[in-house]
């Protein structure tokens, strides 16, 4: 059906079939159209338009194969070409849109094109040699004086087998060009897609690769927030986040850069992140929302918004000219949702072989050659590996989680498969506590605070540190707490070097502190702690100045001298006016600026049956509109409330139908042809031909109203 194969012919709805006919022949919608096809339908359709009328299907096979018969069915289908009688007919469009020069063949001869041919056999060697050079394109060739041309021109020029196009150019003609290449248009027919069937492996195989995959990602994205959270990189002037806040989130989580541009896309995609109003990247409330589903609700938001999203984030950093930033709105391709959706449903053909990649992305190239022209290969490798990245495939192939989510399905069966929580870890001899599985959320939250995860896979490892502690300590959890905690949750007792280096840090957390202000004070009663600051070089840009023993001052910010101290070895805890220890919950930090995804450039989904239904209600109740369009006056004066209601009055009691001026919500107005059936409380209720329904139309937004004879 055309507007099922034509979703944008829907959008906005014609008003009846004339109209459908009319945008179906826009120059617009038939390229839309043409991007749908693959190479074999494109090469018919050149053969459709480069072929000399009348044109028949036996010509069109001979020129092609026998195979074109069914291309030729589909784009008449698709309203491309169209049969009369025995013939077929191009739309204008279409041979606009191919262009004057198909194939490389030049433009029609005409009669004396039969009278021509028959003199290429007399042709002289040079002639020949000319000949054989615009065959197969370009047609056109150039003379350094056409009045003066070399004597195997002037002999090609007298025989009507080259036309002159100017003082310079002369062109071979269509109908000579397809005769020299043996009846045919194409040097070669590409009527047989690639194969690209690779390695075989066993569905367990792949679930198994997928599910790792998907943890993997969920706690990356997980970690990357927190880690923004703390420290949000700042927003260029051009959109996006520069190359060094890219390097210090990848080395921050220990991912390659390319994962982790990946993962920030997804996140900034899904609106788990987004620019705050200080030009900063922050987390959003979407995202607390997301950490408290299951696994499975959150894997299933982020492959959505991969499925769905125009952008392409192994663009990153690719452009020639410039640098193209991660986030920034330099990478959205409006064929990026199609080719991948496209590369997917290729893979899940497959399943469950592994596609060997260079054949796939010839396929791609294949079924879509007029979209993102010169990204097919590129697309294929990014689409491959964030597939996997995601575990929409695993080790190549289809996962049976990818499978029910490409399928639409609302269970994806990943709940199953991933392993059950668990409310235990085991705490090693060398500052490492292992979760022989996924943590509850809470435990896993709390964890995170006073440990760093070392590796995510089936076990969690975490690492426990100075900074980490540290890390506990400042959010307010006391060395005391801290140790409560691990032994209700360890199955193992805590090792001794562990509990040493809880205290010790517990014991040296808050000694050094720093007051809060837009200038700061250091201060600590250890007079070689203090002396110790003032003289480390890593602390030289904060100009310390001592103005007692135990004080220092500077003129910078808490935040940066806390920062500074930290990295220069130091274990400083924020004062406050008061004098008590202020917690520094930074990981909470949240947006507070609206969310503002990005937006999606694509195509026009596939029709719903239901909407399909009502387009056809409304094309033929538009027709039998038009048919009654010869008495409808061009014009409805204008009437007052009263003489309104006084026409409508005489319609319904006489049955007749009206025209009338309606204005709507927005303040435009339309005429409508209907047919009135009653009048109550204000409203008129009444048949509406162009909508094929009873509507109900406010009297007070009627602005006229005239007879249909």
């Amino acid at each position: 059906m055309l507007l099922a194969a034509r979703g944008d012919l829907l959008s906005p709805l014609p008003t009846d079939i004339s109209a459908l006919a009319s945008r179906a022949s826009a120059p617009p919608s038939i390229s839309r159209a043409l991007d749908s096809l693959n190479l074999w339908e494109i090469q018919v359709l050149e053969a459709l338009v480069a072929l000399p009328e009348p044109i028949t299907i036996e010509s069109v096979i001979a020129a092609t194969s026998e195979d074109a018969k069914l291309v030729i069915e589909k784009l008449i289908s698709l309203a491309l070409v169209f049969p009369d009688e025995d013939q077929i007919r191009v739309l204008n469009a279409i041979r606009d849109s191919v262009g004057n020069e198909p194939t490389g063949l030049g433009p029609v001869l005409g009669l004396l094109s039969a009278k021509a041919i028959k003199k290429i056999s007399d042709a002289p060697e040079n002639a020949r040699t000319v000949l054989d050079r615009l065959t197969w394109g370009p047609p056109r060739g150039s003379v350094s004086d056409i009045k003066k041309p070399g004597v195997a021109i002037k002999w090609l020029l007298d025989n009507d087998l080259l036309l002159a196009v100017d003082s310079k150019t002369v062109v071979l003609p269509r109908e000579i060009g397809i005769y020299l290449r043996g009846g045919k248009i194409h040097r070669e027919l590409q009527n047989k897609p690639t194969d690209y069937r690779g390695r075989e492996f066993t569905q367990s195989e792949i679930d198994k690769s997928a599910v790792g995959a998907i943890i993997t990602l969920l706690h990356q994205i997980e970690e990357l927030m927190k880690f923004w959270a703390g420290e949000p990189p700042a927003i260029l002037r051009s959109g996006g986040i520069g190359v060094r806040e890219v390097k210090k989130a990848a080395d921050a989580l220990g991912v390659d850069e390319n994962y982790l541009i990946f993962i920030a896309e997804l996140s900034y995609i899904c609106g788990l992140v987004t620019v705050d109003r200080e030009e900063e990247l922050l987390p959003t409330s979407a995202f607390d929302l997301w950490l408290n589903s299951t696994h499975d609700e959150r894997w299933q938001l982020i492959v959505n918004g991969w499925l769905t999203t125009s952008r392409v984030s192994g663009l990153v950093g690719k452009s020639e000219a410039r640098y193209i930033s991660a986030l920034g709105p330099e990478i959205d391709r409006a064929a990026a949702a199609n080719l991948r959706g496209l590369f997917l449903k290729l893979v899940a053909e497959i399943s469950p072989c592994a596609p060997d990649l260079s054949g796939l992305s010839q396929r791609v190239r294949w079924e879509r050659p007029r979209r993102g022209v010169g990204l097919h290969t590129d697309i294929a490798n990014w689409s491959s590996r964030e597939a996997e990245w995601l575990g929409i495939t695993g080790r190549g192939a289809i996962s049976s989680f990818g499978s029910a989510i490409l399928a639409g399905k609302d269970d994806s069966g990943l709940s199953k498969a991933l392993p059950k929580e668990i409310d235990h870890i085991l705490i090693q001899a060398d500052n490492t506590a292992i979760a022989p599985g996924p943590l509850r959320l809470d435990l896993a939250q709390e964890l995170s605070l006073i440990a760093n995860v070392e590796s995510k896979g089936g076990a969690t490892v975490y690492r426990f540190s100075e900074n980490s502690i540290r890390r506990g300590l400042d959010n307010g959890r006391s060395s005391d707490e801290i140790n409560v905690f691990l032994t209700k949750i360890s199955k193992t007792s805590i090792p001794q070097p562990l509990a040493y280096l809880i205290a010790d840090v517990g014991k040296r957390h808050g000694k050094l502190r720093v007051g809060i202000g837009w200038s700061s004070y250091i201060r600590c009663e250890d007079e070689s702690v203090v002396n110790a600051i003032l003289a480390d070089r890593r602390t030289a840009h904060l100009q310390l100045r001592k103005i007692a023993p135990q004080v220092l001052f500077t003129e910078i910010d808490t935040e940066e001298a806390v920062n500074t101290l930290i990295e220069a070895g130091f274990l400083p805890a924020i004062e406050g006016r008061d004098g008590a220890l202020v917690t520094r919950k930074r990981s909470a930090a949240r947006a507070i600026s609206k969310t503002r995804p990005p937006r999606v450039i694509g195509d026009y989904e596939i029709p719903r049956d239901e909407l399909l239904t009502a387009a056809l209600r409304a094309l033929r109740a538009g027709d039998r509109a038009s048919a009654k369009r010869s008495g409808v006056p061009t014009t409805v004066a204008s009437a007052t409330p009263s003489e309104t209601m006084a026409a409508l009055t005489v319609a319904i009691k006489s049955k007749e139908t009206l025209v009338i001026g309606y204005a709507d919500s927005d303040g435009g107005v339309s005429q409508r042809i209907i047919d009135p059936i009653q009048v109550m409380a204000g409203v008129l209720v009444a048949y509406d031909h162009g909508n094929d329904e009873v509507l109900r139309f406010p009297v007070s937004r009627i602005n006229g109203i005239a007879l249909v004879e």
